[in-house]
């Protein structure tokens, strides 16, 4: 899933924004979504568009965190209101507008909480126990530091989160999220009980962010006798629960912060690897019947074919994809995967990709 921002909106069309009520200490989640929409005018088809861009993003956003199979039971029990009063913010990437016709791209910023809570209760209802999905998406990562003795989590003191902080917002893959530590965070989980938490206790974050994966990092810093910062890594999902003990010393000239830096780039790294290695391997050993379809795409560049294979390489429902054919305009390629053509289609459609469907082949457009 993409990382958490916060969107200031300044209301002008201008800069491609709507305005929306946001609070500084309410987190988000953002889902993209496309549209094409055409109607009278273009106020009209515009109007049109932006309530469907928000159900499209809002569907797109729950097929990922929702139990397999909730997604539709839960929709249903959502009118356009209501969706609208979960809205936050839009952001629009692009747009073209004509007489009668709206095309545009956009992210739509939910409130993380307003999602969480009808996940939770219709998993409630079907009688989950916990909320997960067995590929990893992005990984929500809660820094604990002790030094001197001290401990903290949610504390401004606590200098190890401050750098998984600066991390996240560095961090171009999308693949940490941190979070804010409002009051409902630490309604959750506080310092004592972090030690006893489980992936079941500590579902409502996976949720609230949007995310697959907890790793909660307890780091301690000691001096003596060797300056150091030993961090025990817990990493849990629905699916696994992993412990390692990793041991950072300093270099000679390395000063504390420098020390934390290193070790949070290192661990980062790690979690980028072990991402990128489990969806290869889930590919390898994805169930059901091989599939295959047509996919006609549009191009500018063969960098833009380039960027759009590995953005289709990274379903795990897709065992290979073959170029067929390719010219400056269009790639003809064959897609292998396994499991139906609506999961495949609502895979690629949550990775902001445009497509059409059609008996005997599938297009991707660029706008």
């Amino acid at each position: 899933m993409k990382n958490i921002r916060l969107w200031l909106f300044s209301g002008l069309l201008a800069f491609g924004m709507l305005s929306a009520p946001v609070f500084a200490s309410e987190a988000l989640v953002n889902s993209e979504a496309s549209v094409d929409v055409t109607s009278k005018d273009a106020v009209e088809a515009r109007e049109e568009a932006i309530e469907k861009a928000q159900f499209d993003a809002l569907r797109s956003l729950i097929n990922k965190l929702a139990p397999p199979g909730q997604t539709q039971d839960i929709l249903s029990q959502l009118d356009a209101v209501k969706i609208a009063g979960m809205v936050r913010g839009t952001e629009i990437l692009e747009e073209k507008v004509t007489e009668n016709r709206y095309r545009a791209r956009m992210i739509i910023s939910f409130d993380a909480d307003a999602v969480s809570q009808i996940i939770t209760k219709m998993s409630a209802d079907k009688g989950e126990e916990e909320i997960g999905h067995a590929t990893t998406s992005s990984f929500l990562v809660i820094p604990s530091y002790e030094e001197d003795k001290s401990q903290s989590l949610w504390e401004e003191k606590n200098l190890w989160r401050h750098v998984w902080r600066a991390l996240a917002i560095e961090n171009l893959s999308g693949d940490i999220v941190v979070p804010v530590g409002d009051n409902n965070d630490i309604a959750i989980v506080d310092t004592p009980g972090l030690a006893s938490a489980t992936y079941s206790s500590l579902s409502p974050l996976a949720i609230r962010y949007g995310v697959s994966d907890i790793v909660i990092l307890s780091a301690t810093y000691s001096r003596k006798p060797d300056t150091m910062l030993t961090v025990v890594k817990r990493r849990m999902s629905r699916t696994r629960n992993e412990v390692n003990a990793l041991t950072y010393r300093a270099d000679p000239q390395e000063t504390r912060d420098m020390l934390l830096a290193r070790a949070a780039r290192d661990i980062a790294e790690n979690l980028h690897d072990k991402k990128t290695e489990e969806v290869s391997t889930t590919k390898g050993v994805t169930g059901g019947e091989r599939n295959k379809v047509m996919i006609l795409a549009s191009i500018t560049t063969l960098n833009s074919w380039t960027e759009l294979k590995t953005k289709l390489a990274t379903l795990p429902m897709i065992d290979r994809i073959d170029m067929l054919a390719i010219s400056p305009q269009q790639v003809d390629m064959a897609v292998y995967y396994r499991g139906t053509p609506d999961s495949l289609a609502g895979g690629i459609e949550s990775l902001g990709i445009r497509l059409g469907k059609y008996n005997d082949y599938w297009v991707i457009t660029r706008d």
